[in-house]
């Protein structure tokens, strides 16, 4: 048989035998280049850490940052960068705080070294290595209280990077509670607000202190407070009581905090709750307009979000074998309405199911949605009765 071009034919049957050819070569080249990228990596890191010995400051400091940026990868330089934190240079120290906090590890190889640097003479020591500490994440427990020390620290900016290291170790910061209280009151915007933030990845254990701000004479404190509540799982029936009578708050800006937490965590407030936020949208206060937009929008995502899986769980329903299961899935499928019309296609296919409770009833679920694909199903089904 004569190949022509990129195929030859035999029996009848076509056989493209070029481009399987050139998905294997490219499949090589692509796994030689990559390869090739991760030699040359190897090969610069390895360069940069001979580096971190030479005589010249400049350069030192140049190779510390600089393996900072291969991430990860660089993780056999860990040693030699936590040698780096002792550098007579502040600018080496500063570097290598840095790249210890972007490439990381779960080990937590560096903390002790990072510890150290929490004291350093030079803010700027001091805040990569707090900064670090926080990408290192529920490894740098043994950081804890250290950070609590540096959050009064006297640059405000290392306080900031303090407080945010505390929320983003977790749960296991969870000493750090108080502290995180009291930098909620911090009359420095960065420091309140990072605190907020920290005590909602720190979850439960700061539920208490969150709830206490609601009540705070700063309204600033009882708004943070209410947002930060709506970042918690499953928060406890008392502080969802507590978040509704904020919902009556002096302040429109409260108002809507509580109202847009509640609306998250608490679905079955949303009648309260949607009313609050949509009659905010003509406010004077602009943080209030601008958080119920936000808010408002974040709320129908979330509900598409819920009505397209349930649509999906209902659908596997559909296919059961068991008739029952199926008919329910019709029943819960009609009373969500024109929001079930993911289904429609599920639904055709049991017009003809052989229980009759199926069939009657996935008739009128089709009936009630108004979807070109349901109006044709119905008004064919109803042709074939004739």
């Amino acid at each position: 048989m004569k190949k022509m071009g990129l195929c030859h034919l035999n029996s009848g049957v076509r056989y493209l035998y070029l481009p399987q050819k050139l998905l294997i070569v490219f499949h090589l080249m692509f796994c030689m280049c990559m390869i090739t990228v991760a030699q040359q990596d190897e090969s610069q890191i390895k360069f940069l850490m001979r580096q971190l010995d030479d005589e010249d400051v400049a350069v030192r400091s140049k190779a510390a940052k600089t393996l900072g940026s291969f991430g990860y990868k660089a993780q056999v330089a860990v040693p030699l960068l936590i040698g780096s934190l002792n550098d007579e240079s502040r600018y080496v120290r500063r570097n290598a705080a840095f790249a210890l906090g972007r490439i990381g590890g779960d080990t937590g190889e560096s903390v002790p070294a990072l510890i150290t640097a929490l004291g350093d003479g030079d803010w700027t020591v001091r805040l990569n290595a707090t900064s670090a500490l926080g990408s290192i994440g529920e490894s740098a427990k043994a950081a804890v209280p250290f950070l609590i020390n540096v959050v009064d620290d006297v640059n405000w900016e290392v306080s900031v990077n303090a407080v945010k290291s505390l929320g983003q170790i977790g749960p296991s910061a969870g000493i750090a509670v108080p502290v995180l209280g009291q930098a909620l009151k911090s009359e420095n915007e960065m420091i309140r607000s990072n605190a907020a933030m920290a005590l909602s990845g720190i979850g439960k254990a700061a539920i208490p202190v969150l709830v206490s701000a609601l009540t705070d004479t700063n309204k600033i404190v009882r708004r943070t407070a209410a947002f930060s509540l709506s970042r918690i799982d499953k928060l406890p029936k008392e502080t969802l009581l507590a978040l509704t009578v904020t919902l009556n708050d002096s302040d429109v800006s409260v108002r809507v905090s509580a109202a847009a937490a509640l609306a998250k965590v608490d679905p079955s407030s949303r009648k309260k709750t949607v009313l609050i936020l949509t009659e905010a949208l003509n406010s004077k206060d602009e943080f209030a307009r601008g958080f119920a937009n936000y808010s408002l929008k974040k709320i129908r995502e979330l509900d598409a979000l819920f009505i397209e899986e349930k649509v999906k769980s209902l659908i596997l329903q559909l296919r059961n074998s068991d008739a029952t299961i199926r008919y329910k899935a019709t029943v819960a499928l009609g009373k969500m309405g024109q929001t079930a019309s993911g289904a429609v296609s599920d639904l055709i296919k049991l017009l003809d199911d052989p229980d009759k409770r199926v069939s009657s009833h996935t008739f009128a679920v089709l009936s009630s949605i108004n979807s070109p694909e349901a109006v044709k199903a119905v008004n064919q089904y109803l042709e074939n009765q004739k």
